[in-house]
């Protein structure tokens, strides 16, 4: 599948195009009860499970693919880890795009956490417009894009 800029998208493509957006996010006293691939299969190996503090801020990311479209609830931990798992070694400079994960307000004030969201959109975006992002399993999991193919295995 092939990223488009919400600009450039329109759900008159072909399934083969896909698009995000980031519009909200939300404080949860509980974990989410997820089934998606990247949380269930590979949070142990990415090291985000277990470790959960709450409540939690969630990152809401909206996919697009053709007429089809879901959601996936993402922390910023999982943003990093999937930083860390495309750039390990930091050569990619993909790292410096990563909003930073504290700021000089209170991580509940509303106004740090739309610029984070807005700095994690433009983060995912930035990702995704690389060519060393297509197709990358890590980035496939995260966004749940099996979903719009039928296939659990990708």
């Amino acid at each position: 599948m092939m990223y488009l800029p919400e600009d450039k998208w329109s759900s008159r493509y072909d399934k083969q195009f896909y698009t995000i957006k980031m519009k909200t996010y939300t404080i949860l006293d509980n974990p989410p009860k997820t089934t998606d691939t990247f949380n269930q299969d590979t949070c142990q190996f990415l090291g985000i499970c277990g470790n959960a503090k709450l409540p939690a801020i969630f990152y809401t990311i909206d996919v697009f693919s053709g007429t089809d479209h879901h959601s996936c609830l993402r922390r910023y931990s999982q943003f990093r880890q999937l930083c860390n798992k495309i750039d390990p070694k930091g050569k990619l400079g993909i790292r410096s795009k990563l909003p930073p994960k504290t700021g000089p307000f209170h991580k509940d004030s509303s106004y740090f956490l739309e610029d984070r969201l807005n700095g994690l959109h433009a983060f995912l975006r930035e990702l995704l417009t690389r060519q060393d992002a297509v197709g990358n399993l890590w980035v496939q999991q995260f966004l749940e894009l099996d979903i719009f193919r039928g296939d659990p295995n990708m």
